[in-house]
């Protein structure tokens, strides 16, 4: 059975564009029909992808732990498309290390761009959906938040506080026809978990669970964006990956 979508006329902000889940959705909403901002810090993930879309990708260099950058560029979006029905907010750091040994910069770090990032957003965006009355938003945590990992405390932190900002946002956004989840993807070939995962850590991943491509993702962003998802929110959305054979010895986890 196939599934198709049509966001013609829809408006779809994405921060964290420049690579992994961000650029593979931000692609995959133009395909269908979208106006898309694709906004991150990475410049140069930036033009690659603007290289490969024109008309409807429009790219932004956007540091979301700067609120006055986020309100920019949301106040930017309203007046040049005249709303924003989609929201999805993949941004994120994790630098590892033990917390006796974590700098304390590195921990506000990972506070300032994986929540305070996040809440900065939705504040910014909360005002033009509720006026239309519609919208979906998505956010990113992680199966870390409730598992952890040695040397992963600031970026699990970060994302078990997003779980609870997710779920009071929609209190919050129900009355107005606005919908926001939290998305688990599981294990993503994406840079931030090939740069913070070890050796050993990828290789278990291999032979048991496997690591799923950013555009193994899409698909089910695609629905939670789409009409067909009107009555979910403030769920929890987690993929589970079936276990499967591991990558022969050439695959790069990185393409």
């Amino acid at each position: 059975m196939k599934v198709t979508y049509d966001f013609s006329g829809r408006t779809v902000w994405v921060a964290g564009a420049a690579s992994g889940i961000g650029r593979a959705l931000a692609l995959a909403c133009v395909d269908v029909g979208a106006e898309v901002v694709a906004a991150d810090i990475d410049a140069v993930g930036l033009q690659s992808l603007s290289d490969l879309r024109s008309q409807r990708l429009h790219t932004e260099v956007l540091d979301l732990s700067d609120a006055q950058a986020v309100q920019r560029l949301v106040d930017q979006t309203v007046q040049r498309t005249g709303r924003i029905d989609a929201a999805v907010i993949t941004t994120a750091i994790q630098k590892r290390a033990p917390i006796d040994e974590m700098d304390i910069a590195l921990w506000q770090r990972h506070l300032d761009v994986n929540l305070s990032g996040v809440f900065y957003a939705l504040r910014s965006v909360f005002p033009v959906m509720k006026q239309q009355r519609s919208g979906s938003i998505l956010a990113f945590t992680s199966g870390l938040a409730q598992n952890g990992w040695p040397g992963a405390a600031a970026y699990a932190a970060t994302k078990a506080g997003l779980i609870g900002l997710v779920k009071c946002a929609a209190h919050e956004l129900r009355p107005y026809g606005v919908r926001i989840n939290a998305v688990s993807p599981g294990l993503v070939a994406t840079p931030v978990f090939l740069s913070s995962a070890s050796a050993d850590e990828l290789a278990m991943y291999e032979r048991s669970l496997g690591v799923s491509e950013p555009q193994e993702v899409v698909e089910t962003l695609l629905h939670l964006l789409s009409d067909g998802s009107r009555s979910i929110s403030g769920n929890v959305v987690e993929r589970r990956l079936i276990p499967r054979a591991p990558r022969s010895q050439s695959g790069d986890l990185g393409h």
